[in-house]
This record gives C-alpha cells, structure tokens and sequence, in this order.
C-alpha cells in the first residue's frame, strides 16, 4: 500500500496542491470542467510537467519515469488498442515484466474474469459496450498489480445500472487488492458512495480536501449547481419503493435502492428543479412553495 503525498505542485494549470492521501483509501477529486483533475492525476502518473514534489510512502518520485511509479491508469477515454483482442489489450501491460507467457495468461485471466469479462477475450474492443469497455481498460491497469490506481470519470457515458454494478466493482478492488485509489469524478452520488477523502479543484486550485462531513459543509460554496442536504428517513413504502425523508424540517419523497440507516445525504441537481406558478404545483410530488428572491 502506497501513502500520495504532493507539495506545492504547480505547472501550467495546477497552483501549489498541497495533499496527502492515505495509504489503501479511495480519494476522490471533485470539480467542474478545465479544474485541472485530469492534470493532477497525471502528475502523479508522470505524465506531466510539474514543479513541486511528489512522494510515495515518503520517498520523492519526481524524477522517477512514469513506467517504474507502479500506478496503472484508466484515461477517460480507455485507449484500448483495436486492433487486439480483450485478452492482448490486457496482456500488453505485462510485457517487459518478467513473466513467462503461461503466467502472463493466467494473470490476465484471472483479472478478466474478477471483472466478469473472462467470456469476451477473444473479441475486439469495438464490437463491446462503454461499461465493458471500461472493464477492460480496468483490468489492464489491474494486471500490473500497481501500487496505486488512478481512474479518470470511470462512469462517464456509462448507463445507471452498470454504473452502479462498476461501484461495487471499485469498492471490492479496494477491500481485496488494498490499492490507494484516486478517482476523478462530476457525480456526486458515486463520490459519496465511493470516497474516504475528497478534494475539490476549482480554477487549478484546491479550494478543499478532507472527509465527507467537510465535504458536504462546503461544496454549494464552490459547487452551486448542486444541492445536497442531510436528512432522515421518516418512513418507507415499500409497496413503492420510496422513501419518506426531512431534510432540515422539508419533507421529500425519495427513491430508496437499498437498505440504508436512518440519517442519509439528498443530493438535487439544479438541471432538475423546477419552476411552476403556485395554482400549478399542487398534487405534483415534491413540490414546495416557494419565492424567487434573485435570477442570476
């Protein structure tokens, strides 16, 4: 397990990202467009121009090629290789290891099939889904057995069921493989669901980096296209699978995926409120009266 620790790293986007990240956890980078999350983790990778310092477990890395810091990387846009099969895309991090053909395959193997993409290895990249296309891409940052695992909007693009099975996927990695994990990510639920730290960048600045509680203090500061209250669950129907909650003394109907403890986190995208005259809203679900005080 590897401890991620950056002083006052700066280049041509990042400005003096000062973090330390534990050794085995999943950290989260938060934060809009152009914030420079996919530049701090390739500085970490090696991919990148920085002035600053980097250490892994203590130990400066800064002059260190990308290919002996012993990260595997999965880029937003997978960058698997076409013309190879599932199986050689994920051989190919292994060449140059050391390893004999018959222990590269079964290495690979056992990747393909933690995964559950073992029965696709003999097909072409181009004839899979995005969700097992990122698999895949997965798997080959996996069979190198890294150190650390950066992953860049690993659900972008991705449809909602098999996002929320690539969740799970990424939390038992965590638990089985103890890699330290950073995940760059827009989606709020996934970050919740996945972090125990998180950092949130805006303008190549770290406007914030600490726990979840922290996190939920400060984003509508930085984040105001996002709403997230604290609330608690007041009943369930299961005959619909909604969720009674009251969030600061409001009273939301909210769908409930599964069993959750009392206290949970609502988060309301701006893109989904709503604005209707009064005499309209009425007996519409979660709708509340309210007043408009200022139009930016």
């Amino acid at each position: 397990m590897t401890t991620i620790e950056l002083v006052k790293v700066s280049n041509y986007i990042l400005r003096d990202i000062t973090l330390r990240i534990q050794s085995g956890t999943i950290h989260v980078v938060i934060g809009p467009n152009g914030a420079g999350k996919t530049t701090l983790l390739k500085v970490i990778a090696g991919l990148t121009w920085y002035k600053g310092n980097v250490y892994f477990n203590g130990k400066p890395v800064d002059r260190e090629p990308p290919w002996k810091r012993g990260i595997g990387y999965v880029p937003q846009t997978n960058a698997l290789f076409p013309h190879m099969t599932i199986l050689e895309n994920v051989l190919f991090g292994l060449r140059n290891k050391g390893l004999s053909s018959s222990e590269a395959i079964a290495l690979a193997k056992h990747y393909l099939k933690l995964l559950g993409i073992y029965e696709l290895k003999d097909r072409y990249p181009l004839t899979l889904s995005g969700g097992e296309q990122r698999k895949v891409a997965l798997a080959r940052a996996l069979v190198i057995r890294p150190q650390i695992l950066l992953l860049d909007e690993p659900f972008t693009g991705i449809h909602y069921d098999y996002r929320v099975h690539l969740v799970e996927i990424i939390k038992r990695i965590s638990r089985e493989e103890k890699h330290t994990i950073i995940i760059v990510t827009h989606d709020l639920d996934e970050a919740i669901e996945l972090g125990v730290s998180y950092t949130i960048l805006m303008n190549g600045r770290q406007v914030y980096t600490g726990d979840l509680r922290g996190l939920l203090k400060t984003i509508n500061k930085h984040l105001h296209y996002i709403n997230v209250y604290e609330c608690i669950i007041e009943e369930v129907l299961s005959e619909s699978s909604l969720a009674k909650i009251n969030c600061n003394g409001i009273t939301l109907m909210a769908p409930l995926e599964q069993v959750v403890k009392d206290k949970v986190i609502a988060t309301i995208p701006a893109d989904k409120v709503i604005l209707y005259q009064a005499e309209k809203c009425y007996p519409r679900t979660n709708c509340l009266k309210g007043r408009v005080v200022e139009v930016k």
